[in-house]
């Protein structure tokens, strides 16, 4: 997250774009991960936000007019950490929102979220399959995700693709991740990319959870 200052300044702003007043911060609702309690979720986004939130603070100015693009967005939580850090950016959820890894999954409660937090105005959602090109293409400054690729095996490699091509020469994809073969994955990475930053969080052998940051060539 960034320093305290840009967050009160965050806070500021989503109190201005708040949609409906008659919502609040405690009516949101990130949803469970499969294989998990709600409260093991809410620590598991507890780690993710602190992490994202420091590798997140350094690419670009906090006050960035920035397009960003959240790739498999589920109900909104990383969305809200990139608000947090860039309060002036655009976020774009992308999901094909379906109950699967996370309870109770739609692009309505995804919004919702969105409202309660004050960011209705600065988010939009997508309803895509992420394998697929997106149309109409639109260029992105940062590309994240979380906790996502590795639940379409081969595939992945096909979302990976559509990632760098909607990026724009020289921006940043920042992948919260499980990556069992990750030889493979990082020759991939290598062929279009830079590795400039990364954390190793959680877990051991295949199933160790990273977080990397990728600069596009």
């Amino acid at each position: 997250m960034a320093a305290g200052k840009n967050l009160k300044s965050a806070t500021r702003q989503s109190h201005r774009d708040s949609d409906d007043s008659s919502m609040n911060r405690e009516d949101v609702d990130f949803g469970t991960y499969h294989h998990s309690t709600p409260q093991e979720s809410n620590e598991i986004r507890r780690g993710a936000e602190m992490s994202f939130s420091k590798l997140l603070q350094g690419l670009y100015p906090s006050d960035a007019s920035l397009r960003i693009l959240d790739a498999g967005c589920g109900l909104g939580f990383l969305i809200s950490v990139a608000a947090k850090c860039f309060p002036k950016a655009h976020i774009t959820g992308v999901d094909l929102f379906r109950h699967g890894s996370i309870s109770g999954m739609s692009v309505d409660k995804a919004a919702k979220n969105m409202k309660c937090l004050g960011l209705g105005s600065r988010t939009s959602f997508l309803k895509h399959d992420l394998t697929k090109p997106m149309e109409p293409k639109t260029s992105y400054d940062l590309v994240l995700s979380n906790l996502v690729f590795h639940n379409m095996g081969k595939k992945r490699f096909n979302a990976y693709g559509m990632v760098f091509d909607v990026l724009k020469s020289g921006s940043f994809f920042v992948i919260g991740d499980l990556f069992p073969d990750d030889k493979a994955d990082l020759d991939y990475f290598r062929e279009c990319s830079v590795l400039i930053n990364g954390s190793d969080e959680s877990g051991s052998g295949p199933w160790k959870y990273k977080i990397r940051v990728l600069r596009k060539k």
